[in-house]
C-alpha cells in the first residue's frame, strides 16, 4: 500500500466482502460507489478497540491514556457497556450478595 488512505479504503471493502479494484498508476481504489456504501469509519474501529479493552478489564484511566483524552469523562462517554459485560457484572454482584447473606446467616460458633 502506498498510503494509509488506500490501505483503509481496501480494508473497508474487504471486510464487507467487496473485492477492491484499482485503475491506472494510482493505488487508490476505483470502485468508489461500493466504497461509498460501506458504513465503517476509522472512529468506529478506535471505539471498538477501546470497548474490547474495557471488556477485558483494562482500567478506564489506562484507556483514557491510550485514547489520548484529556478528560476521563470523555473516555467514559466513548465506552460501550456491552450486554454480555453488563450481564456478567450483574451475575458476579448477585453471587457476592448471596455469599454475604449466607455468611451472615451462619451462626457464630466459637471453639471452646
Amino acid at each position: 500500500m502506498k498510503s494509509f488512505r488506500s490501505a483503509w479504503e481496501t480494508l473497508r471493502l474487504l471486510v464487507n466482502g467487496i473485492e477492491p479494484t484499482r485503475q491506472g498508476s494510482s493505488h487508490r481504489v476505483s470502485n468508489r460507489e461500493a466504497l461509498a456504501r460501506v458504513d465503517l469509519h476509522w472512529h468506529d474501529v478506535r471505539h471498538e478497540a477501546l470497548s474490547r479493552l474495557a471488556d477485558e478489564g483494562v482500567p478506564v484511566h489506562e484507556l483514557q491514556m491510550l485514547a489520548g483524552h484529556a478528560s476521563i469523562t470523555t473516555t467514559q462517554r466513548y465506552m460501550n457497556a456491552r450486554a454480555n459485560s453488563l450481564a456478567e457484572s450483574m451475575r458476579q454482584a448477585r453471587e457476592r450478595r448471596t455469599r454475604r447473606i449466607e455468611q451472615s446467616d451462619e451462626p457464630n460458633v466459637e471453639a471452646g
